[in-house]
């Protein structure tokens, strides 16, 4: 594997950036409501896989939480535990369907174990493409 671009560098910047704003500062409740930390988090885990994907020159079908695990586990062995960690919190909104559209306000205790998800999944992310540029 060999990054043809450098593309992971602003797809990495972006999930740092969104994944930052998801959570607040030293311990302080957060002025951002559950549902847009939430989304922040969402796209932050989106960019660190599309990070991934693009040092590999992959694509993923779509872009939900299942989509994008897919894809990434085609160039990435992946914990299955983490896995479902990830997978179990898609459906806080199933946006993209059309004949089940859902949508609730996540509880604190999800946003919690997303955060935490994703904090490996930004790890991997880091990792696999800075080795990937050496």
């Amino acid at each position: 594997m060999k990054a043809s671009n450098h593309d992971w560098v602003t797809w990495l910047a972006h999930g740092d950036q969104f994944f930052k704003g998801s959570t607040p500062k030293n311990g302080k409740v957060s002025i951002l409501g559950p549902t847009i930390r939430y989304n922040m988090m969402s796209m932050a885990l989106e960019s660190y896989v599309m990070g991934i994907l693009n040092c590999y020159n992959s694509m993923p079908d779509n872009h939900t939480f299942t989509d994008l695990i897919q894809a990434l586990e085609q160039v990435v062995k992946l914990d299955p535990e983490l896995k479902q960690q990830i997978l179990k919190h898609e459906n806080i909104q199933s946006i993209c369907s059309i004949d089940k559209y859902e949508r609730r306000e996540p509880s604190e205790d999800e946003l919690s174990d997303l955060y935490a998800a994703i904090t490996e999944i930004k790890h991997i992310a880091h990792s696999v493409c800075n080795s990937a540029e050496a």
